[in-house]
C-alpha cells in the first residue's frame, strides 16, 4: 500500500476540519449525521492519528500548536466514541461535543 505524500496527508486534514465546526449547529440532523458520523469521524480515526500528525508537524505543515491541538481533538474525539454521547441527540448540548466544535473551528483559524 502506498503511502500518502505529506501534501495529500495535508488535504485530508483539512477537509476533516471542514466537516465540523460550530456551523453545524445551524444544520439539520441529516446534515450533522452525514458530516459527524461518516465523514469526521474516519478522518479523525485516520488524519489526526499521532502518526499522521508527526508526519504534518516534521514536515513544517503544521505547527507545534496545531500539533498539540489536534492530538487532544483526537482524543476527546474517541473519548466521545466510547460514551453515551456519541449520537446526534447530544450533539447540540452536549459540553465535549461544544469542545470539539471550538477545537475545529481553533484549528481552521490558525496557519
Amino acid at each position: 500500500m502506498e503511502q500518502l505524500s505529506e501534501q495529500k496527508l495535508l488535504e485530508l486534514y483539512n477537509d476533516t476540519l471542514d466537516k465540523c465546526g460550530a456551523f453545524l449547529l445551524d444544520e439539520d440532523d441529516e446534515t450533522i449525521g452525514y458530516n459527524i458520523y461518516e465523514e469526521f469521524d474516519i478522518g479523525v480515526f485516520s488524519y489526526f492519528h499521532v502518526d499522521s500528525l508527526l508526519r504534518l508537524h516534521e514536515s513544517g505543515l503544521i505547527s507545534t500548536v496545531k500539533f498539540n491541538e489536534s492530538n487532544l481533538l483526537r482524543r476527546i474525539v474517541i473519548d466521545l466514541q466510547s460514551n453515551s454521547e456519541w449520537d446526534i441527540g447530544h450533539f447540540r448540548t452536549s459540553d465535549k461535543w461544544r469542545e470539539v466544535m471550538r477545537l475545529c473551528d481553533r484549528l481552521k483559524s490558525l496557519s
